[in-house]
């Protein structure tokens, strides 16, 4: 539960999408969203913010970040040419890479190893597609279901992941990953957003969606 001595407070900038944000270290966190030139910016917590910088690049929707080591940032964005576009840091920044693919959302990402990154995004054709690293990128795979907007991605445990999609029916849609993909279920609910999702152990997952209300709504795994 949030303190209620916290308040908001405000970190600056002018940013033009949802933020993402990720953590690497205790009293680590990084935080990215799309500025007003649509080029990539990061601002960091290392016992206190640091000034925004800009990462460059041409981003045609928010970005997804995930980390597989202390000290590794990978970020993904949807480019200008709706390719997946890859940037990564690892003592320094990299060049943006392209991954190829035709996406109509932003990315989702997650990672449950060293060297293991999964991501998750919607296809022209409105279906869930994936993509890999495991020393190298993979091929992208059909996921099945259709998306009404950017997906959401978390995992519980090595060789697991949990899909999470804003469906048809405006309901919440769940896909598991246990070394292949399983059938997708219903959660209910009536959402107005793409979700977001986290674990922070092997039997828990929490979800996040914007209701019809537009308040935050909240659903939860445990076991």
């Amino acid at each position: 539960m949030f303190d209620s001595s916290s308040a908001w407070e405000s970190l600056g900038g002018t940013t033009t999408s949802a933020p993402a944000a990720v953590s690497w270290g205790p009293n680590r966190i990084d935080v990215f969203a799309r500025g007003t030139d649509s080029a990539l910016w990061h601002k960091w917590f290392a016992g206190s913010w640091s000034d925004w910088e800009s990462l460059g690049g041409i981003l045609t929707s928010g970005p997804a970040v995930c980390s597989w080591a202390s000290a590794r940032l990978d970020v993904f964005v949807r480019g200008t040419d709706s390719a997946l576009w890859h940037k990564w840091w690892d003592g320094s920044w990299s060049d943006w890479e392209s991954l190829g693919g035709w996406l109509t959302s932003g990315p989702a990402a997650a990672s449950w190893a060293a060297n293991r990154i999964d991501v998750v995004v919607r296809g022209i054709d409105s279906e869930p597609w994936h993509k890999w690293l495991d020393g190298a990128w993979s091929a992208w795979e059909p996921v099945g279901g259709v998306l009404m907007a950017e997906p959401a991605v978390s995992t519980r445990s090595k060789g697991q992941l949990d899909l999470f999609a804003y469906g048809m029916d405006s309901a919440l849609w769940h896909k598991p990953f246990d070394d292949g993909w399983g059938g997708r279920n219903s959660l209910g609910g009536i959402l107005t957003s793409g979700p977001a999702a986290v674990s922070w152990d092997e039997n828990r997952i929490d979800v996040f969606a914007r209701g019809l209300d537009s308040a935050l709504w909240h659903r939860w795994y445990a076991g």
